[in-house]
């Protein structure tokens, strides 16, 4: 038996996977327009957006990027309809998603900053998976297509 053979597994290992650039999403604001109340909601409402940005910046990004994203604000798709079970209702009116992200890349030692208001005013008659039931549908839709344009190779 090679004692040696399993010293080389970790090697390819490493070579079987991509690296990936780093992404750090912040919430920088102690209030948001509409992103839930206060708490449990809140958080997985961030949560979830956070994961969707490094999820982007692994398909889109560079492994040599180095990115900063700060959600400024948030304004979710729809309207809260009270009573006991709260849930959002999309009319296509005035309720559209909205979200507001100041950036920061280090690409290559090239420096880029921005802030951009990401709206998708046409959002409800997006002929793909309209309606969907995944959570922050529209939301992850505006951030894919800004990610798209502004960082993706």
């Amino acid at each position: 038996m090679n004692p040696f053979r399993f010293c080389y597994l970790p090697i390819l290992l490493f070579a079987a996977f991509p690296a990936f650039a780093n992404v750090t999403v912040s919430f920088p604001s102690p209030t948001y327009t509409d992103i839930g109340p206060p708490g449990h909601e809140r958080d997985d409402v961030k949560n979830e957006l956070a994961r969707h940005i490094q999820a982007l910046e692994a398909k889109y990004g560079s492994p040599s990027d180095n990115l900063w994203i700060e959600v400024v604000d948030v304004d979710l798709a729809g309207n809260r309809s009270g009573g006991r079970h709260d849930v959002r209702v999309t009319r296509g009116n005035s309720d559209f998603p909205q979200i507001v992200v100041r950036y920061k890349l280090d690409r290559g030692g090239q420096l880029k900053t921005g802030e951009d208001t990401l709206r998708d005013v046409s959002y409800s008659f997006s002929m793909t998976k309209k309606g969907s039931s995944e959570p922050l549908y529209y939301e992850k839709q505006l951030l894919e297509n800004w990610f798209k344009d502004r960082f993706a190779q």
